[in-house]
């Protein structure tokens, strides 16, 4: 160990979320190998992480969430748009919806077409299963054993099957398994839970290895950058600037899409000319760090209802409430149990798309739009969300301090056509809201008002609501090309001893939720890492 060194390993992995905590779990399954995490947030010691419907508090809590905020939207009227990230061990696994969803089949040989072999759906499956422990499915599709435990939620709220049937009396089809061979159809989603608990990744994956000795985990440690040494990396400083920490093999950034490529912009790697402009001497020009930021844009509309059939708070629900905590606590069952977002579909704008391009998710209950999330009421929502939005943006940094947060700048409706395209996912959500099926319910629509019907008033109202479900994508790409920033073994091009391994990876944006999608990129990652032959 150096002089100058604070602790050296074999392996450091930056970022103790749903990537990190994955390849800290493979990599130390070989005793030989030395691996430490570095995770910036505390540990996942908070009660709103592990009940499930602490998810609420969870997406406001400073102390487990970095808060985010996007710089002003010019095609969202000029908004900020919040972007929630975990800041604790699981990452955002420990503060997401628990959805899983691995997105659609085509995504993943798409991936491979645009020159990253290796990476096509028959590759990737293996993986999805490795990391799987299902409780409802097996077979070719899934997997049974793994850490990840999957399952439908035990008491999944009634109005789920009102959402349902409405879309079928509509003549859309009822999915049994968003994950199986065909994602399009409507029906309730699975969820990454364990005995009405949240499985995060810190949960599934870091918990039971947690006292492997060769496997060393350090919380509230904020990376700098990465230390460099004749263009190999050799190690990272701590923000606080008084430690460092060696590695003799790799540093691997799993940090997330917003912090992992702002800490290789921090560190010399990244745009030549933009870095020089702050005042961030350029160790290695590389262009495509922090561009092609990629998010899922969502618009929903809220519904109030006299029936106290969906989740929420009132005087009236108060002993209903009440008895949700005693049954959680006697059974881990009931509200508390509940992920919130519990059920949703895949369809598509038009007939003659190869794969859905529109997601619906559908909340059986009352909900402030976030942050504030929690409202006094009873209802429902739904969310309308493009899954493949073709509005790119970026990551910067806004000076060479790194204590600050990343610029964020997505650019969302900078293409118009992602307007238009949520336009009918969202004109699709009122259609279905309030079918016939809803009718008993007295729904009544507040967000938007019910005086939003022209369509340039609906446009209007998306400009001015619209959000994202938190999927931040893209921003340290991988491919051959002179863009990319990393190789299809996300080994970073140009430097040797680092690599980023997490969702800034994605050439393109998965058609669904992306934390299954990220626990996946680990598995495979770990293997490249250690030299194993790729899973079959």
């Amino acid at each position: 160990m150096a002089d100058d060194a604070w602790k050296s390993f074999d392996y450091v992995i930056v970022g103790g979320g749903s990537a990190g905590c994955v390849l800290a779990n493979r990599l130390s399954e070989d005793p030989s190998n030395s691996v430490c995490l570095l995770e910036a947030g505390p540990p996942d010691r908070s009660p709103f992480i592990h009940v499930p419907l602490g998810l609420l508090r969870g997406m406001s809590d400073p102390k487990i969430n970095w808060l985010f905020f996007s710089e002003p939207q010019a095609h969202a009227k000029n908004r900020p748009i919040f972007l929630p990230r975990g800041k604790t061990l699981g990452g955002s696994s420990a503060i997401n919806g628990m959805v899983y969803i691995r997105g659609n089949q085509r995504d993943y040989d798409e991936w491979a077409e645009l020159g990253n072999p290796g990476w096509a759906w028959r590759d990737v499956l293996p993986y999805f299963r490795k990391s799987e422990n299902n409780e409802h499915f097996d077979g070719g599709l899934h997997g049974t054993g793994g850490e990840l435990n999957v399952k439908y939620l035990e008491t999944p709220n009634p109005l789920n099957e009102l959402w349902t049937s409405a879309a079928e009396k509509l003549q859309y089809k009822r999915s049994a398994d968003f994950n199986g061979e065909t994602q399009e159809g409507f029906g309730t989603y699975q969820v990454t839970q364990k005995n009405g608990r949240r499985a995060s990744t810190a949960v599934a994956f870091l918990k039971p290895v947690r006292r492997r000795k060769n496997l060393e985990v350090i919380t509230d440690a904020a990376v700098a950058r990465v230390l460099l040494d004749g263009g190999r990396a050799t190690g990272v400083e701590l923000i606080n600037g008084e430690r460092r920490i060696d590695a003799r093999k790799e540093v691997i950034l799993s940090a997330g899409a917003l912090a992992s490529p702002k800490i290789l912009l921090q560190s010399g790697i990244g745009p030549g000319g933009e870095l020089s402009k702050i005042g961030i001497g350029v160790v290695h020009d590389l262009p495509g760090v922090g561009k092609n930021l990629q998010d899922h844009i969502s618009a929903a509309a809220h519904y109030r209802t006299r029936s106290r059939l969906g989740y929420g708070l009132s005087a009236a629900a108060l002993p209903s409430v009440a008895w949700s905590g005693i049954q959680y606590f006697l059974r881990r069952r009931g509200m508390l149990a509940s992920n919130m977002v519990e059920a949703g579909g895949f369809w598509k704008s038009d007939p003659a798309v190869v794969r859905p391009d529109i997601q619906f998710i559908f909340v059986p209950g009352y909900r402030e739009p976030p942050p504030r999330m929690v409202g006094y009421g009873h209802g429902y929502l739904v969310n309308a969300v493009l899954l493949r939005p073709e509005s790119r943006g970026e990551i910067t940094v806004a000076d060479k301090d790194p204590s600050k947060p990343p610029v964020v700048q997505p650019r969302f409706f900078s293409e118009s056509r992602d307007l238009e395209l949520l336009f009918k996912g969202f004109q699709e959500v009122r259609r279905i809201a309030t079918s016939e099926t809803f009718r008993h319910l007295t729904p009544e629509e507040f967000l938007p008002q019910p005086a939003v019907k022209t369509d340039d008033d609906v446009r209007d109202y998306i400009r001015g609501y619209a959000g994202t479900i938190f999927h931040p994508v893209g921003t340290c790409r991988m491919g051959t090309d002179d863009r990319s920033v990393v190789d299809p073994e996300l080994r970073v091009k140009g430097i040797g001893g680092l690599r980023v391994v997490d969702a800034s990876i994605m050439p393109r944006i998965v058609g669904g939720n992306t934390n299954a999608p990220t626990i996946m990129i680990a598995e495979k990652a770990a293997d490249m890492i250690l030299g194993k032959p790729a899973a079959g």
